[in-house]
């Protein structure tokens, strides 16, 4: 909902000491990817929105719990299948922040804060979010606004976006060195007609996927509700997106207009699974475990509150508590066999991984296409030194894994242990590539080409691409996205 750049901006304004370095790796950025073209291509717009993922994944912290990463991206590809033939593929992000925003960046890259994620009531109110932010992909906002500035000094457009980053022109009076310069970090702002666009685009694909459209109203009024009630949470989106008032209303008539009743029976289990496990994850588990257990007692049968308290156990290493707790919910809701999986993964937390497999086993015998129990029970495996029954659990999980670095890695773990030390280092450079460290990286990607065989496919496809260096290098903090 709220533009790349705008949020970027909004996540420096308290460490402007990286503006320089961020002005001139955005010059070069732009520099090498737009200024011999005079219309932006679709590579171009991809390799754009790989470079400055590289960027966002250093400045912010995703959550890379594989169960809400799943849910979010299975959600968005209910609007994708409306959307049918498209030039990008999406990938979808979720960053530890308690604001109401998401935003999406060229080439098909969307983020969602896991304040958003808790604070919406229905899975419809988050689909229409995830719609209007495809929508926006789609329409190439940003990628346009970008074209239109083709005969600027490249210089100056480098100043423009590192303005936005620093939100307040005021306080950077020694980097504007032109007010054109402060123009155009207005001009990269999404106009109402865009908005108006993503919108409209959005509510046809949300009938057609058959959600209630007027989720995207709901959750614009919880915004200005908040802003209203004096959260700081979410200033930046009010600011940027302009005519939020006329955006609830027009949304309110084009449905008195075009009705289009919901087909999809409304079924939140997951959406509630996917919160309660974000505010176990993001708040403090002392204070969360406290909350549910009051909860639970005014109902002990609250199964949210039941579910809060042992994920919360879990966070705090007390899995006493956390496996009681669950099986008091298994107890009390058999149809669920998802708790099933919870259990297990408490175990593989302390270590009991014979028990995890056991009960990983019985479970994928009823839900075969689980895909974090096929995960978790190859994790379980390479952990008892068992890497022959470990690998084809994770080597059947590289297309729809979400956390590839960390499957990147546990492959080339489970090779090492099998003594093919070639293929390990291929798996080994292709973690530490997708975790931003290059220079480690490039060490195995040697090591794998000194030792693979020249007719080997990890041999082939190491020799036909090599990764450009990251354009802002960062030492301290190492990313940890997919």
């Amino acid at each position: 909902m709220i533009s790349f750049f705008s949020y970027i901006r909004s996540t420096l304004v308290k460490n402007k000491k990286k503006l320089l370095t961020i002005a001139i790796a955005i010059y070069f950025l732009i520099f090498n990817t737009l200024s011999a073209f005079a219309i932006m291509s679709i590579e171009q717009e991809k390799s754009l929105g790989r470079r400055l993922l590289m960027m966002v994944k250093q400045q912010v912290e995703l959550i890379n719990d594989p169960e809400s990463l799943i849910y979010i991206s299975e959600l968005g590809h209910k609007i994708l299948k409306q959307v049918g033939s498209s030039f990008f593929t999406y990938h979808f992000f979720i960053i530890n922040d308690d604001g109401l925003n998401a935003f999406a960046m060229p080439g098909g890259y969307v983020f969602v804060h896991s304040g958003l994620i808790e604070a919406v009531d229905n899975e419809d109110e988050l689909l229409c979010v995830l719609a209007h932010e495809i929508s926006h992909v789609e329409c190439r906002h940003i990628a346009k606004r970008i074209e239109k500035m083709q005969k600027v000094n490249l210089a100056t457009l480098a100043l423009a976006i590192a303005g936005l980053f620093l939100g307040n022109p005021q306080a950077t009076s020694a980097v504007f060195a032109t007010s054109s310069a402060l123009n155009l970090s207005i001009a990269l702002k999404y106009s109402r007609q865009d908005e108006e666009d993503a919108d409209r685009q959005a509510y046809q694909w949300i009938c057609k996927a058959g959600y209630d459209p007027r989720g995207l109203a709901k959750i614009l009024e919880k915004m200005v509700r908040y802003r209203w009630l004096g959260t700081s949470s979410i200033p930046s989106y009010l600011l940027t997106h302009p005519g939020v008032a006329d955006r609830i209303t027009y949304i309110d008539q084009l449905y008195q207009e075009h009705p289009c009743p919901q087909r999809v029976k409304e079924d939140n289990f997951e959406l509630h699974r996917v919160q309660i496990r974000l505010k176990c994850l993001t708040q403090d588990p002392v204070d969360v475990a406290q909350g549910f257990m009051t909860k639970l007692k005014k109902n002990p049968k609250d199964i949210w509150a039941r579910y809060g308290l042992a994920l919360a156990f879990c966070e705090q290493q007390n899995s006493k508590g956390a496996i009681k707790n669950l099986n008091i919910l298994i107890k009390q809701h058999p149809h669920q066999l998802v708790f099933l999986r919870d259990l297990a993964e408490v175990y593989m937390h302390e270590g009991a991984y014979q028990k995890a497999i056991s009960i990983l086993n019985n479970y994928l015998t009823t839900c075969p296409k689980d895909i974090i129990a096929q995960y978790d029970i190859g994790l379980s495996y390479l952990r008892i030194k068992k890497a022959q029954k470990a690998l084809p659990y994770f080597m059947g999980l590289l297309h729809n894994w979400p956390i590839k670095s960390q499957l990147y890695f546990n492959i080339g773990l489970a090779l090492a242990k099998l003594h093919q030390m070639g293929a390990a280092h291929y798996y080994f450079y292709r973690h530490f590539l997708a975790t931003g460290q290059f220079n480690v990286a490039m060490y195995h990607r040697r090591l794998a080409l000194k030792l693979l065989p020249k007719n080997s496919i990890y041999y082939q496809a190491l020799k036909n691409s090599y990764p450009p260096k990251p354009l802002i290098p960062n030492k301290n903090k190492q990313s940890t996205g997919s």
